[in-house]
């Protein structure tokens, strides 16, 4: 079932909530907070700062031994692949180290705009004291009326794997997530690396239309591949799949059919990519190299690719699953007045690369999770027993 904690549900009607509810000192998101509590606005939290996965925080770091009951709340817009199965397990992970937390309760918005801002108010009218939100079921701002009530209620809301397009410190406390501008350069160089100066035909491919995390992606590639002028970007804007390998299968069909050569394929989300690799193979064409997040079927597949198709290579960035540990480490720093300093935004260099060129990353064999779904992360921090349970 898709409630984690004692079963506390309300109605998900839109409510009209009270004035802002702020409890302890005043400070910025920047600096401040104190010992004596922080509000739902301000806190010591590296609020918006940058910076790499070597500067995670420990919770035990933040954790009072002795605080009081913290009641979380997770909304993620969509909330029904493994990509969010995996989110949640590793947000309950997290949890699960802190005595303070007295449960996490999850609402699975399905895409629905209106089932997720209802999530978020429902959360934020049974008193739920951190409510950490994935605003994608439509434009990050169409969940900021939502976000800034839930806030205006009392809640410590932090977003996280999606861009609610707001104001950290105004209209919510933080918003946590790798820079997708980034991870389209390390993609976008990556490609230029291996075609060389031979160059060639790049496809993009992204998820919902007009999706934020695959528009930003998609310029960060461009501006590398506009500074190669052996490299041709096919597209104009990312090829719209709502991250479903099927829809994607579809379109990279449609991309094979016109006849243009195409040299290599950045996807947004690994199971995107997927579909991308059936529809080479329904029509009996070569793979060319590909760059996506990491999923556990391009890692575990990748050797049997390799050996039909020798041109072929892979290389990821995390799907960052783990992602959902910083939103809830800020939000309790927030709750109990204490301080993290880790980053908001993550530079993500590439997590896999089947050439073994790129430092510290690992090779597709020693990513695969043999045990895990085929759209499983590799890149998850849950421990293998926690893998194990979740996935059965």
């Amino acid at each position: 079932m898709i409630t984690t904690a004692p079963a506390r549900r309300a109605g998900l009607a839109v409510i009209a909530l009270g004035a802002l509810v702020l409890a302890g000192c005043s400070s910025t998101n920047s600096a401040g907070g104190g010992t004596e509590g922080a509000n739902n606005l301000t806190a010591d939290i590296a609020a918006g700062s940058v910076g790499t996965m070597d500067q995670f925080a420990s919770i035990a770091d933040i954790c009072p031994a002795d605080g009081e009951k913290v009641s979380v709340g997770v909304v993620d817009g969509y909330g029904t692949n493994t990509w969010s199965k995996t989110v949640l397990a590793e947000i309950e992970s997290e949890a699960a180290k802190c005595d303070a937390i007295s449960g996490v309760e999850f609402i699975a918005g399905r895409g629905d705009l209106e089932a997720t801002t209802s999530g978020i108010t429902s959360l934020a009218a049974k008193g739920t004291d951190i409510i950490l939100v994935i605003p994608d079921a439509g434009p990050g701002e169409a969940h900021l009326p939502a976000i800034r009530q839930a806030t205006q209620a009392g809640s410590i809301v932090v977003n996280f794997a999606s861009d609610p397009q707001g104001t950290a410190g105004t209209d919510y406390l933080d918003y946590t997530d790798q820079i997708p501008t980034f991870v389209g350069k390390s993609k976008a160089q990556w490609i230029v690396d291996q075609l060389g100066s031979a160059g060639g035909n790049v496809v993009f491919f992204g998820g919902p239309s007009g999706a934020l995390v695959s528009t930003q992606e998609f310029a960060g590639a461009k501006e590398v591949f506009d500074a190669n002028p052996q490299i041709t970007l096919v597209n104009t804007e990312p090829i719209w799949t709502n991250w479903d390998p099927a829809q994607a299968q579809q379109a990279m069909a449609g991309v094979l059919s016109q006849g243009q050569p195409i040299n290599a394929i950045i996807a947004d989300y690994g199971a995107s990519a997927s579909g991308v690799i059936r529809a080479y193979e329904a029509a009996g064409q070569p793979l060319p190299i590909l760059t996506s997040t990491d999923d556990n079927s391009l890692s575990c597949g990748f050797a049997d690719l390799k050996a039909k198709n020798p041109g072929y290579e892979l290389a990821t960035v995390s799907s960052r699953t783990w992602i959902g540990r910083v939103a809830l480490r800020k939000a309790l720093a927030a709750k109990f007045g204490g301080k993290d300093a880790e980053p908001s935004l993550y530079e993500l260099a590439l997590f896999e690369d089947s050439t073994g060129t790129t430092p510290g990353a690992v090779t597709p064999d020693k990513a695969c999770l043999s045990s895990a779904p085929s759209d499983a992360t590799p890149s998850t921090l849950l421990t293998a027993d926690e893998i194990t349970k979740l996935f059965g």
